[in-house]
């Protein structure tokens, strides 16, 4: 009984301390998410992405 609440434990405390240092991890400067053009952002067939809503607005 106290090995899989042993496990869970640890699985739990593992991903919360790999979600911190994620989010303590800058983003390169390089990867702005905007970079795209309007061409191949028209090609993606998602509707909820924020890049093509951007150029919709644009319009």
């Amino acid at each position: 009984m106290i090995i899989p609440v042993l496990v869970t434990t640890i699985i739990i405390a593992l991903f919360i301390g790999v979600s911190y240092l994620n989010k303590q991890t800058p983003a390169p400067v390089s990867a702005s998410p905007y970079k795209v053009d309007e061409a191949t952002c028209s090609a993606c067939s998602n509707y909820s992405c924020a890049v093509k809503q951007q150029f919709e607005e644009e319009r």
